[in-house]
């Protein structure tokens, strides 16, 4: 796994994921405290020209810092279902339904990791995977993120709602009501479809309960990231964010 700039080599270091640093010259003034950081955990450092760096990371954007590490973890399903019981009404998870853009998904990612969510989950066929591209967009924060890939997303929301968790489905139409009227006092599973197909018909008839977002400026939807990020946050403003109770 690579790790493109500062930020997202800093996240890999505290994780411990970090193995080798590869760091141009005109970059060692900025991130002189990674450097020290990462040598005292026994990284390899490597001072390399910027071209180099630019040939490592195929292209993509890196600011003279680039890491090298192991492969994203993964976390188990039964991990994700556990918090169900471990925190009860307040448990967060959110499901993916065919997020194939890493951009939108290390967007997601890294307001799953603001929020602290329990778990999300990824299908292992149409959904894009962690990877660099994902680890980037989120500006380091994936790791942060207890990520699980299930075979079968459906079956795995039933398992969760077998577990005492209710399954929430983002999604406009017939049935489906307002965001904000919702309190989230319970254990809650956000389920998001990719742009333009939405919810898979499978995925939408296992959920309890099917939301939307109020677009009073007539904007048909938002991005899938956008989304994700404005009802996470709205579940976490209902919740009181653990100690205060917050009004609609």
């Amino acid at each position: 796994m690579r790790y493109l700039g500062p930020h997202a080599c800093e996240e890999a270091l505290a994780r411990g994921e970090l193995h080798t640093l590869w760091i141009a010259p005109a970059a060692f003034g900025r991130v002189a405290n990674l450097i020290s950081e990462a040598r005292t955990a026994g990284v390899v450092v490597h001072r390399d020209p910027m071209e180099n760096l630019d040939r490592r990371s195929q292209g993509q954007r890196h600011q003279g810092v680039l890491g090298e590490g192991g492969a994203f973890a993964y976390v188990e399903f039964e991990d994700v279902a556990a918090s169900i019981q471990a925190k009860g009404d307040r448990a967060l998870i959110l499901a993916l339904d065919g997020v194939t853009d890493p951009h939108n998904l290390g967007a997601i990612l890294r307001s799953a990791a603001a929020v602290a969510v329990d778990g999300v989950l990824l299908p292992e066929r149409r959904s894009a995977p962690v990877n660099e591209t994902v680890i980037r967009a989120s500006a380091g924060t994936a790791g942060r993120v207890p990520v699980c890939r299930v075979v079968n997303l459906g079956r795995a929301l039933d398992d969760l709602k077998e577990a005492g968790a209710w399954i929430y489905g983002l999604a406009a139409g017939e049935g489906s009501c307002d965001y904000l009227e919702e309190p989230f006092d319970r254990a809650t599973v956000l389920v998001l479809g990719a742009e333009g197909e939405g919810l898979h018909l499978k995925i939408r008839e296992r959920c309890d309960g099917l939301l939307h977002i109020p677009m009073p400026g007539g904007i048909e939807s938002l991005n899938v990231s956008a989304a994700a990020a404005v009802t996470l946050f709205r579940v976490i403003a209902r919740r009181g964010n653990g100690s205060r109770e917050v009004s609609t």
